[in-house]
């Protein structure tokens, strides 16, 4: 086999290749693997494919236990993405190859841990969703767009939108980048906390940002929409090569009337040209409300799925579908009975269960 496990010595190779790849995302870096570790003590499950001194496809992945979910190669935790990143511009036949190596890799380490299936969370190298071995389930859309001149951008808004962005800016909303622990732990986590406790969502602990801020350094952009020198709004994106991805928004629900939202992707839209960047990745679209906000901005809609080899197919748990699903009840359950305060300290524990 071609496939080796990751080593340090590896590191710089590993992330210099992932930057390469259009598909590549944060959870992909090196980086994302130190912050997991470090923060929820995942045990690591990352393969680099080297042929004749080449580095052509890699994989992150951590084993993960779960009462809900059992026991599964999990690509990536906390994430909207993951799986195999193939070089691009690979033929068919050394694709399959590839695949075929790694598939019986994966089964392999899968039965030594006593673990049933690899999930791989929308992979997006060609060739990976659909090859023999891996079972494919579409589960909903994700939002991308080139990105324009900011003229041109701004032109294909529609005028209403327009009109809220103007608004927003005679409020006298400002945005700006910050940097450190400091920025971090006052005025972002801050904000994190109160929209996962109106969304319902277990938060993360505070040391899982600063980690990731630690090891990925300048790749996490957080930028602080302001009011009247107050922060009521931030957007966390994140660079790999010439994309940029959106993982976090979270504003102040009394801010609403402000449209700091709205002010806080055009800005950011603005930035990521003006940086050289070509495209922009807004991420899932799980239910209407989503796909009016982000489609707004002019995003294509592609089929966002995830990609799954198992050795008991008819036991794998979707947590996306289902009657009595946890991703169905859990959100009410948490704004309902967990109080704010609790919620930070026990987000870290519901997170590490469910892996999301």
């Amino acid at each position: 086999m071609s496939w080796i496990p990751f080593d340090r010595s590896l590191e710089g190779r590993w992330d210099e290749f992932v930057s390469a790849q259009p598909s590549g995302r944060m959870v992909h870096l090196s980086g994302f693997k130190k912050a997991i570790e470090e923060t929820y003590r995942f045990e690591p499950f990352y393969q680099a494919y080297i042929k004749n001194g080449i580095l052509k496809a890699v994989f992150p992945g951590f084993f993960h236990r779960s009462l809900i979910y059992g026991r599964r190669i999990l690509s990536q935790p906390f994430s909207e993405y993951g799986g195999i990143l193939l070089s691009r511009g690979m033929g068919d036949e050394e694709r399959r190859e590839i695949l075929e190596e790694f598939s019986l890799l994966a089964e392999k380490a899968l039965q030594v841990k006593h673990h049933s299936h690899l999930e791989m969370r929308n992979p997006m190298s060609p060739g990976v969703a659909g090859a023999p071995r891996f079972q494919t389930r579409i589960l909903f859309k994700y939002a991308v767009r080139r990105l324009e001149h900011p003229e041109s951008m701004w032109k294909a808004l529609d005028s209403k939108d327009r009109n809220v962005i103007l608004k927003a800016r005679s409020y006298g909303l400002s945005m700006a980048e910050e940097q450190g622990e400091d920025s971090l732990r006052k005025r972002f986590y801050p904000l994190y906390l109160m929209t996962m406790k109106r969304l319902g969502t277990p938060p993360h602990p505070l040391n899982y940002f600063l980690r990731l801020s630690h090891y990925l350094k300048d790749r996490m952009k957080v930028f602080l929409v302001y009011y009247r020198q107050a922060p009521i709004a931030t957007i966390v994106g994140w660079t790999v090569g010439k994309t940029v991805h959106i993982t976090d928004m979270c504003s102040d629900a009394a801010a609403f009337f402000l449209k700091p939202n709205d002010f806080a992707v055009w800005e950011f839209l603005r930035w990521a040209y003006d940086c050289g960047h070509d495209v922009f990745d807004f991420g899932p679209v799980r239910y209407r409300g989503q796909e009016i906000f982000k489609k707004k901005w002019n995003m294509e809609l592609l089929d966002y799925s995830y990609v799954y080899l198992s050795l008991k197919p008819n036991r794998i748990k979707n947590p996306f579908s289902g009657s009595g699903g946890i991703m169905t009840a859990a959100p009410e359950i948490w704004k309902a009975a967990m109080p704010a305060g609790l919620s930070r300290f026990l987000g870290k524990y519901f997170r590490r269960e469910i892996g999301l």
